[in-house]
């Protein structure tokens, strides 16, 4: 049997805010399905099975965890499971991240654990405290609240919500002292220090240092983790800011390659088309068309 799929339009009303928050009290056996969107998920209460196609897990509260929405899931045979589903969609969010990609914490919770969950048998899922979690709850009531009332700027205080559940969570991961976390956490410290010094010459022996590996066991565990190399990762998030000034339209093409790291404009020429699959001038005109 295949996989339901959910739709955006299923789910979100309002073109102009990606966020949804649903209460499960108690969640329902739910089948195989994937979504368009992704999903922010904490339990509260009760205990369950939250199964994948590879694998099945115990989930219980205090558990909190990311779904991408092209991974397919379920839950079954559940006892009281109490959860809070966030739906989101951060492509069309446009989050002002400023340094939240710092955190070990995010790059672990919203990138990572999710592609290594069922290799790693759902152990690097991050757990809350009772404390941390009357504060998420606390922090919960706040956008449901906010979704609910659609007063005026309900979009901008909605998502002002969701940001700080989502800074919060990225906290409390990269302050976790379980032992279980601290792989991806290292790698999450890799990315992060990447995307603060993009522009700057990374060297891998840094990078080793930043994780408190070997070059060796770092290059063969970011790859398992991210299905690239360091070097690799890195051209790619040098390109994705280039994307960002490309689409701002003030500066060359030269001035933006050596701006996000690259010190050759014609080696940024080429790995631009290379991963986008089209010049950066082409990218820009088809992004900018009135501009000359």
């Amino acid at each position: 049997m295949s996989a339901q799929h959910l739709t955006v339009r299923e789910f979100f009303e309002d073109e102009n805010l990606s966020i949804r928050l649903i209460r499960r009290n108690p969640q329902e056996p739910y089948p195989l399905h994937t979504h368009q969107f992704c999903e922010l998920v904490v339990i509260f209460g009760g205990r369950g099975i939250h199964f994948t196609e590879k694998s099945a897990y115990e989930v219980q509260a205090g558990d909190a965890f990311v779904i991408q929405g092209d991974r397919a899931h379920g839950y079954r045979d559940l006892d009281n499971l109490v959860l809070v589903n966030i739906l989101f969609d951060m492509r069309k969010m446009q989050l002002p991240m400023v340094d939240l990609r710092n955190l070990p914490g995010y790059h672990a919770l919203f990138a990572l654990e999710p592609l290594y969950r069922d290799e790693h048998g759902f152990e690097n899922r991050l757990r809350l405290t009772a404390e941390q979690l009357d504060h998420v709850a606390g922090l919960a009531e706040i956008l449901e609240r906010e979704i609910a009332a659609k007063e005026p700027a309900y979009a901008f205080h909605c998502t002002a919500a969701f940001m700080q559940i989502i800074g919060y969570l990225s906290r409390c991961y990269s302050q976790a002292q379980t032992p279980s976390l601290q792989p991806l956490l290292r790698m999450g410290s890799v990315i992060g220090f990447l995307e603060e010094h993009y522009a700057s010459p990374v060297a891998l022996a840094e990078l080793a240092r930043v994780a408190h590996m070997s070059r060796s066991s770092l290059q063969r565990f970011f790859k398992r983790s991210t299905g690239c190399s360091p070097v690799a990762y890195l051209i790619r998030l040098r390109i994705q800011k280039a994307c960002e000034l490309l689409r701002s339209g003030d500066q060359t093409v030269t001035e933006i390659a050596f701006r996000v790291g690259f010190t050759d404009s014609n080696y940024f020429a080429r790995q631009f088309s290379r991963i986008m699959g089209e010049s950066p001038r082409d990218y820009r005109r088809r992004i900018l068309p009135a501009r000359k």
